[in-house]
């Protein structure tokens, strides 16, 4: 006993880092993500303020956070972590504090859209993850797999949290409660995370970590950053509206409202251990291997949902996506590090996060669209596993430009 508790002490010793990283995560990706899903409804019921009002809170805050989080990275590039983390609790929980308390709808979408767009910058997987990759610079793929495990169970925690709370109490008072949780997930990263490689001695030298470029502009002239943001963007696209559509994918068969939430929770919870084998997969495929798996994985994955309710292939897909999905943002991360260096890393994924957000979000729009000309979600779903397959072919010819010094400015 007195043995594993010294191994155990140990493991703290060495990623207690990471792990505060991850629990920041929870409470930032569970309230601004998961727990406002759960708010839209009694929101709309007590207030009577339109749903598609509510809905575009949401998309605001999205927007906001994609922008933001340009600036933030160039942030923490230039005054380190605890400034970009502290300054974005502070002012994302006053902005959702005032939406908690607003008299009109506007007031709620402009407060709420601020407030998470604050949170989305500044404390979402485009800051954490380019300080975990400073902190870890020998050690990136487990540390990653560290965050993002724990930060996977934002939705595990938030989601049953957040309708506890609307049941047993107003949902302004359950929103403040909420972000007071918020607050007390993130101040631990926020006051003792150091601020980078530059402020703390590294586990181990890393003889493949490099500088990086010399500025954004010489980044985003690289036909490598190119082809990796269209990649990503792509990937994204398909993720994002695999994630809006597969719950009404599934109930337009023959399976009920129930039973596809019920796939749908399996999906998340199956998440969790696809990050935990990200790590030793990274390991042995290396992480563009790893990803190219991930990408393949998710377009067969995809195709079992065009068959209608037939349940051995709703399996297939709840499994394969499920195991997959959660390993796509933090294998995204890695890469980009890879590509990135550590000179300039805050404000590349700052830049990455705003160009692939914007885009991605165009994922379900168009899904949408397929679905109403179509009258069903056969074709949809086709070309949702035809993006990951596009995504797919970008990484091969990716690999092949680097290869062929492909690396230089374009």
């Amino acid at each position: 006993m007195n043995a594993w508790r010294e191994r155990a002490a140990g493991a703290w010793l060495a990623w207690w880092e990471a792990v505060l990283l991850g629990v920041l995560t929870v409470g930032a990706y569970g309230l601004v993500v998961y727990g406002f899903s759960v708010f839209i409804g009694p929101i709309h019921d007590d207030t009577g303020w339109p749903i598609a009002s509510l809905s575009g809170a949401f998309t605001l805050s999205s927007l906001a956070g994609g922008v933001g989080g340009a600036g933030a990275g160039w942030l923490l590039d230039r005054a380190g972590g605890r400034p970009v983390l502290l300054g974005s609790l502070v002012f994302g929980c006053g902005f959702l504090a005032i939406a908690s308390s607003a008299p009109t709808a506007l007031v709620f979408v402009v407060a709420w859209g601020a407030g998470g767009g604050f949170i989305g910058a500044g404390l979402f997987y485009n800051v954490t993850m380019a300080l975990t990759a400073r902190l870890y610079p020998a050690q990136r793929v487990r540390a990653f797999s560290i965050l993002t495990f724990v930060g996977g169970f934002a939705a595990v925690i938030y989601f049953p949290l957040a309708g506890l709370l609307v049941d047993l109490m107003p949902w302004r008072d359950a929103m403040r409660l909420l972000i007071v949780l918020m607050a007390l997930h993130v101040l631990p990263a926020a006051l003792l995370v150091s601020g980078g490689a530059s402020s703390r001695t590294p586990l181990a030298p890393n003889p493949s970590s490099r500088a990086g470029f010399d500025g954004v502009r010489d980044a985003l002239l690289s036909r490598q950053v190119i082809l990796m943001m269209a990649m990503f963007s792509i990937a994204s696209m398909a993720f994002a509206a695999v994630q809006v559509l597969h719950v009404p994918a599934i109930a337009a068969g023959r399976t009920s409202l129930g039973a596809a939430t019920a796939l749908a929770s399996v999906r998340g919870i199956l998440s969790l251990p696809g990050r935990a084998l990200m790590g030793p997969v990274a390991g042995r495929l290396g992480v563009p291997g790893a990803l190219g798996l991930v990408y393949a994985l998710m377009a067969i994955g995809t195709l079992p949902l065009a068959a209608g309710g037939h349940v051995p292939l709703l399996v297939v897909f709840t499994v394969l996506t499920g195991l997959s999905f959660g390993t796509i943002s933090p294998l995204h991360g890695l890469y980009a590090a890879d590509v990135y260096g550590e000179k300039r890393i805050g404000t590349l994924m700052g830049v990455q996060s705003l160009v692939v957000s914007v885009l991605s979000a165009l994922g379900p729009v168009l899904l949408g669209l397929t679905v109403d000309a179509s009258g069903g979600y056969r074709i949809a779903v086709v070309c949702m596993a035809a993006t990951f397959a596009v995504a797919l072919l970008l990484l091969v010819l990716l690999r092949r430009s680097v290869a062929g010094g492909g690396a230089r400015p374009a």
